[in-house]
């Protein structure tokens, strides 16, 4: 199975670009665009998430906020 990698980013046109590059690499790639969101999928998920890459300045919720 191929890992799993969350990207937490509000700006479309760097998510895209991330996401992108992330899959012509391998990885299976999950976008959201806000904090709240990605705790919730987070924890529908998260046993299937290797890793979760965040912006740090987020709408609703901070990435610093995210990883606590």
């Amino acid at each position: 199975m191929r890992p799993h990698i969350m990207v937490v980013e509000d700006e479309k046109h760097l998510a895209t670009g991330i996401k992108y590059n992330l899959e012509a690499d391998g990885y299976r790639v999950t976008v959201v665009g806000d904090g709240p969101t990605a705790l919730r999928l987070f924890g529908q998920t998260g046993e299937g998430i290797d890793l979760m890459i965040l912006d740090l300045m987020l709408p609703g919720m901070s990435g610093y906020a995210v990883c606590e």
